[in-house]
């Protein structure tokens, strides 16, 4: 009869044992955070990608660096960590979105972008908030200089009936 009691105990001892297991994520680095406001327009339509350029941002890296106590060197890469479109009166419906793509790019060099953040497909119940899924690209060549660009690419699944003003927030890490 031991033998049988053996098992469940095993079983209940692993789940109790990685039952507070959770992912570390303690990268070391620094938060770059952003935050965008632009106006999505009335009766943009469903058949072209419409996108909204939010230029000369500065990335203020050089400062967070130095905050940090680190050099450019010790940097390995800065990674998406969150992005959302916000409506700042609380008025957006972003169900009227099918598809969003967040780039970031240098304005001296618009055909090397880095995509930062996507979704596709998107929820289709009406919202006030659009949560982006962070890609896993490095655009530390970007994001070290002084300055760089984000295009924002939406494609619509009908026609936007009213001007909305939205937040773009996006959040970065220069991990080391």
């Amino acid at each position: 009869m031991r033998t049988r009691f053996k098992l469940p105990g095993l079983f209940v001892f692993l789940l109790f044992s990685f039952a507070g297991c959770e992912k570390d994520n303690t990268t070391p680095g620094f938060d770059m955070v952003y935050q965008q406001d632009f106006f999505i327009p009335p009766g943009i339509g469903a058949f072209v990608t419409h996108h909204f350029y939010l230029k000369n941002i500065p990335t203020r890296y050089l400062t967070l660096l130095s905050q940090s106590g680190r050099t450019d060197a010790e940097v390995t890469g800065v990674v998406p960590v969150q992005a959302s479109l916000v409506g700042v009166f609380g008025d957006a419906n972003f169900s009227l979105v099918e598809e969003a793509s967040l780039r970031v790019y240098q304005e001296s060099d618009p055909n090397g972008y880095v995509e930062m953040a996507y979704r596709f497909p998107t929820p289709i119940e009406p919202s006030n908030v659009l949560d982006l899924i962070p890609s896993l690209a490095n655009a530390k060549g970007i994001m070290s200089k002084d300055r760089f660009s984000i295009d924002l690419a939406l494609r619509l699944r009908g026609t936007t009936p009213d001007e909305t003003q939205v937040r773009l927030n996006l959040q970065l890490k220069a991990t080391y």
